[in-house]
């Protein structure tokens, strides 16, 4: 009868265990969220750069989410954006472009970066990834507010004599486009894209990391790990019973 009570227990907990599997596979693909004002405290050349906090209007969560996309504008207002991962690029703000998962790579490692940073150097991470995507925008923006010191940090040289293609050697995007930092940067990166018309969004697309806890991962793998250990201990009692 006691094992009978136990065979009960373990296989509750494995099937929790599975239905929580089944359940977060088959989560939602589309998040809806709204921008908070203001979106970050650090302004540079008159753009709010840095991770932007967002309301989560599916939970009331915050999220803070990096913008990859100089090219488009975001309000105040509630928006849908599909959720996208590395190895799912399709429908993406530059999921089109031949090179867009090393890009999005790239962008991985400078948003991952960005939120080590503060102040001016927080700003450079911002305008390094959009240069990512949008080099030539950025540099005439960066040029109309002469910012020598902005075009050296990110490209490697003054304004004036910037190369988009080719970042100077040591330069943030030099190093963001060196193989062994990129590769692998974006493993646990999600993507979010508004509706989009050819190169035309509706609100910019923005980028994160989502933390572990808030989504009871680490709990359904427990509960996992539990299961299988109780089944196991199970099986060796049944094994030992019958030779004995």
């Amino acid at each position: 009868m006691r094992n009978q009570c136990w065979i009960a227990v373990c296989s509750a907990l494995l099937l929790l265990f599975l239905f929580g599997s089944a359940f977060r596979a088959s989560a939602a693909n589309t998040v809806q969220a709204q921008l908070n004002n203001p979106p970050s405290n650090n302004v540079l050349d008159g753009v709010y750069v840095g991770p932007y906090s967002f309301t989560d209007l599916n939970n009331q969560g915050t999220l803070r989410m990096v913008c990859d996309d100089f090219v488009d504008d975001t309000d105040y207002n509630p928006a849908m954006y599909a959720q996208h991962d590395i190895n799912n690029l399709f429908g993406t703000k530059w999921g089109q472009l031949p090179n867009a998962s090393m890009l999005y790579q790239e962008a991985a490692w400078l948003t991952a970066g960005m939120f080590n940073q503060n102040g001016a150097i927080q700003g450079y991470y911002s305008f390094a990834l959009w240069s990512i995507f949008a080099g030539p925008q950025v540099l005439d923006w960066l040029k109309a507010y002469n910012d020598d010191a902005a075009c050296n940090y990110i490209f490697g040289s003054n304004c004036a004599s910037v190369n988009v293609n080719s970042p100077g050697v040591g330069s943030l995007l030099y190093n963001a486009e060196q193989p062994g930092n990129y590769q692998g940067a974006a493993a646990n990166l999600l993507i979010l894209t508004p509706p989009c018309n050819g190169a035309k969004c509706q609100e910019q697309e923005f980028l994160f990391f989502p933390a572990r806890a808030p989504d009871g991962g680490s709990t359904v793998l427990y509960l996992g790990l539990t299961a299988l250990v109780c089944l196991g201990a199970l099986w060796r009692s049944k094994r030992a019973a019958i030779s004995d």
